[in-house]
């Protein structure tokens, strides 16, 4: 009778730890990690990510496309870690995060390779928001007010990133 006890106080606590942690209590602005990977927002499967041309041709076919894609942080926002520059070939992709839920480290994540999920799309940025940014990246004066053009970028609002440590 003991064991049987034993068993069920068991099964209770691991479907106890269970249903914890698949309610997703656990805090989503708090990044989470594996070995040498470390997630924000949303932890994401990471297999099937597309590179700058397979991003191109996917928007090539509406302008808008849910997609994983994959590259090399180039730059992340130096005061909130709201967004980041992620090379991938010639490409530079600027990500954004999802209604603002998270965010990533604003340094020492430059040169890691990332992955991410969410919305792609092909985005007009104003020479205010570019200024904005680059005021975000710690630009000089000089070169915020370099800044006198719109610009066209590959953009994605990603719901989960992966960050390699």
């Amino acid at each position: 009778m003991k064991n049987i006890l034993q068993i069920a106080r068991s099964l209770a606590c691991g479907a106890a730890l269970f249903s914890i942690a698949g309610c997703g209590s656990v805090d989503s602005d708090a990044p989470s990690a594996t070995e040498n990977q470390t997630f924000y927002g949303s932890v994401i499967e990471l297999g099937g990510a597309l590179d700058a041309s397979g991003l191109r041709a996917a928007l090539a076919e509406s302008g808008r496309a849910q997609v994983k894609f994959e590259g090399e942080v180039t730059g992340t926002c130096a005061k909130k870690g709201c967004w980041m520059d992620v090379a991938s070939g010639e490409d530079t992709v600027f990500v954004r995060f999802q209604d603002y839920g998270f965010f990533v480290p604003t340094e020492g994540a430059e040169g890691k390779r990332t992955v991410m999920e969410g919305e792609a799309f092909f985005d007009t940025i104003d020479v205010n928001m570019l200024r904005h940014y680059a005021e975000d990246a710690g630009e000089s004066d000089e070169v915020i007010a370099a800044i006198t053009e719109p610009e066209l970028r590959m953009a994605i609002t990603a719901t989960g990133v992966m960050i390699e440590d």
